[in-house]
């Protein structure tokens, strides 16, 4: 380890850097492709809405000047449309700032976090940078097990967090077992719910917007962005939303202008845009189920899913090996042995073509395996 290295502050020096999905123009520079899809991020393969499109193009003329400070219209925007308070909204570069700045600012060496086993790799990696101890719960049927998350819990316990629906299994817990969990966390312990799938979810005849759930419990913490449904990932704007003191307190930490103006205005027009929104989610639950029934019929095991993304188990198969032989065929998904799955894949749901030549690919390639 360098000098510099050992420098660093608090448990920096333990994290291995984030590997994010390659992108479409390195795999087609790398193996020389010209035709490449990319099924690995969870993006929205219908891109951005024209409503934000327009704004965000709109807005460039100004882009000599800094951007709202406070996001006034973003804000309010989301107060309009969902009745959230202005001053329980806490701005972003996509809810992964947000989640940062509730750990800088609440995790030490003297607690503990507690998150369920194959959870987002930066719940575990900010536990780590924080000093902290971290908890990892094993999860039940592939779904976080909340009476263990429960028991997990203790005096020294700041913050328990999982997203609803998971990444990267794409599981969710049912609002009554989440309800009755939160009820029964101390006050001091805040329960953050990451919630970047949200809009997936919708359809489960139970759904509802745990925001409701703010004035009930003070150490309720949500997080949501608008880089998945609303197709604003190159954007990176997302919010989160607690109780007025605990936005206070990331208010104090977040830089100045963290939200460029373009995600600003592409945000705030996409909130206008429930037609976009509606075709996202029909297309993402239709091609969700050919997934099911492809992987039925193929003998393949596949985790069931909230999300936008399905993720299968080959097994006794190398899901390196599977993404590889993918990627060399134009296909770009997501392998997890990062996460200890290493048997596994995460696809994300595009359209039905792009779906299509997933599927076919993927036959020919087990046909050799």
């Amino acid at each position: 380890m360098g000098l510099y290295t050992q420098l660093v502050n608090g448990g920096i020096s333990k994290i291995k850097p984030y590997q994010a999905g390659k992108p479409i123009e390195e795999v087609q520079r790398e193996l020389k492709l010209d035709d490449v899809i990319k099924l690995a991020s969870n993006e929205n393969p219908f891109g951005m809405s024209a409503k934000a499109q327009k704004a965000a193009l709109a807005c460039l003329a100004s882009a000599n000047l800094y951007p709202d400070a406070n996001g006034f219209y973003l804000k309010q925007k989301l107060h309009d449309k969902f009745g959230y308070d202005v001053d329980e909204i806490t701005l972003g570069a996509g809810s992964n700032e947000l989640i940062n700045l509730l750990f800088q600012a609440y995790v030490n060496k003297d607690c503990n976090v507690v998150f369920p086993e194959y959870s987002f790799v930066v719940y575990p990696m900010e536990t780590t940078v924080g000093g902290a101890l971290g908890i990892s719960v094993p999860l039940k049927n592939f779904v976080p097990d909340i009476e263990a998350m429960e028991k997990a819990v203790n005096e020294n316990t700041r913050i328990v967090i999982f997203a609803n629906p998971t990444n990267p299994i794409g599981t969710s817990v049912s609002y009554k077992a989440l309800h009755d969990f939160i009820g029964k966390m101390p006050k001091s312990t805040l329960v953050v719910i990451d919630e970047a799938y949200n809009e997936f979810n919708r359809d489960d005849p139970e759904y509802v917007d745990t925001a409701s759930w703010l004035l009930e419990f003070e150490n309720l913490v949500i997080s949501r962005t608008f880089s998945k449904a609303y197709g604003l990932a190159g954007l990176r704007v997302g919010y989160m939303l607690s109780n007025s003191e605990i936005s206070s307190v990331l208010n104090r930490l977040r830089a100045p202008f963290n939200v460029n103006m373009v995600a600003l205005a592409a945000a705030t027009a996409a909130l206008d845009d429930d037609e976009f929104i509606r075709m996202t989610v029909e297309n993402n639950t239709s091609e969700r189920l050919r997934y099911e029934n492809f992987c039925r019929a193929e003998g393949i095991f596949m985790i069931p899913s909230s999300a936008n993304f399905v993720t299968m188990d080959f097994k006794d198969k190398d899901g390196v090996e599977i993404s590889k032989k993918l990627m060399q065929m134009g296909v770009i998904v997501r392998p997890l042995q990062a996460y200890g799955l290493k048997s596994c894949i995460r696809v994300s749901i595009g359209l039905r073509e792009e779906n299509d030549r997933f599927f076919a690919s993927l036959k020919e390639i087990l046909k050799t395996m």
